[in-house]
C-alpha cells in the first residue's frame, strides 16, 4: 500500500504541463471545480497502476502563472471528478523549478484544511508561504490515510506514517536524505525495522 500511495503522491507533485486529452474518447467525464463552483474544461491524462484494477487520472487547472494539479482514481467512464481547493501547483513555464500549495488563489500558510463533498476532511496541513511542514491525508470516510513530514521547507520527506483502514498506525518510513541518494528506513507499527532501501538523486549538471 505505501508503494501505491508514494506513486500517487509522486504523481501529485510532478513538474508535467498541460497534457493533450487524446486517448480518452471513451470517457464521459464532468469536471466540477469547487473553488468557482462550476463544471470546467481541463486538461487531463489518465494512467494505469498495475497494483490496482482502476486508473487514475491527473487534472490540470491554470490560476495566473500556476498550473494546479490533481490526482485521483476514476471508478467509472462516466464519473464526477471534483477538483478541491488545496493543491499543489508548479510554473507554467516549461522545466519550471517553481512551485507552492495553493488554496483556490491564496498561498497556502498556516493551518489549512480541505474537505470531501460529504464534509469530512481530505486534508489538513501545516505551510509557510506555500511550503509544507506537515500534511495529513484522510480517507473520505474520515479515518487518517497518510501523514507527511518534510524537510526544510522542500518536497523531501523526513518521516512518512501509513495507517490503516481504521485510523491506526500500520508502519512509518525514516527518510534519509543526502546529496545524492535518499536512504528510507521502513517500520512496523512497533518499531522494528522491516526494510531499508536507496533512492538514488538525479544531479543536473551545468552544460
Amino acid at each position: 500500500m505505501k508503494t501505491v500511495l508514494k506513486s500517487i503522491f509522486l504523481l501529485i507533485i510532478s513538474f508535467s504541463c498541460f497534457s493533450q486529452n487524446s486517448g480518452n474518447k471513451n470517457l464521459n467525464l464532468v469536471f466540477y471545480d469547487v473553488c468557482s463552483d462550476k463544471i470546467i474544461e481541463p486538461e487531463f491524462e489518465v494512467f494505469s497502476m498495475s497494483e490496482l484494477n482502476y486508473d487514475y487520472i491527473t487534472v490540470y487547472k491554470e490560476i495566473d502563472d500556476w498550473v494546479l494539479q490533481y490526482t485521483t482514481s476514476i471508478k467509472t467512464k462516466n464519473d464526477t471528478i471534483r477538483i478541491p481547493k488545496i493543491l499543489f501547483a508548479g510554473g507554467n513555464e516549461l522545466h519550471s523549478k517553481l512551485w507552492t500549495y495553493l488554496n483556490c488563489e491564496k498561498v497556502c500558510d498556516g493551518k489549512e484544511t480541505d474537505f470531501y463533498e460529504n464534509g469530512n476532511k481530505r486534508t489538513e496541513g501545516t505551510y509557510k508561504n506555500g511550503k509544507p511542514i506537515e500534511i495529513k491525508e484522510y480517507r473520505e470516510n474520515g479515518t487518517l490515510r497518510a501523514q507527511y513530514f518534510y524537510e526544510n521547507l522542500t518536497l523531501n520527506y523526513s518521516r512518512v506514517d501509513y495507517y490503516d483502514e481504521n485510523g491506526d498506525l500500520e508502519e512509518y518510513q525514516i527518510y534519509e536524505n543526502k546529496k545524492r541518494k535518499t536512504i528510507i528506513k521502513t517500520f512496523d507499527k512497533n518499531g522494528q525495522l522491516t526494510e531499508t532501501e536507496t533512492e538514488k538523486k538525479y544531479i543536473e549538471r551545468n552544460k
